[in-house]
């Protein structure tokens, strides 16, 4: 895995971590969490924020499950 494998990294932070807040997890611990995963390529590089967000958006969509039910489904 490597920083652009983003549902990827979200699905192993979830398994790895599921003790950790990842709502409010700081961007540092989160660039040290990721470079812990079994392997995960890239930990000598430093992820720009746009990575970061990425990640962390897809841990809470792994974290949250499939259900991705809106308000706006169909009703129209």
């Amino acid at each position: 895995m490597n920083w652009d494998d983003y549902e990827g990294l979200g699905r192993a932070l979830h398994e790895a971590n599921p003790d950790v807040n990842h709502l409010t997890v700081a961007d540092a611990d989160l660039v040290r969490l990721v470079s812990a995963l079994p392997g995960f390529a890239d930990a000598r590089i430093r992820p720009d924020a746009t990575s970061l967000t990425a990640v962390r958006f897809a841990w809470v969509a792994a974290a949250e499950g499939d259900d991705d039910g809106s308000p706006y489904d169909g009703s129209a």
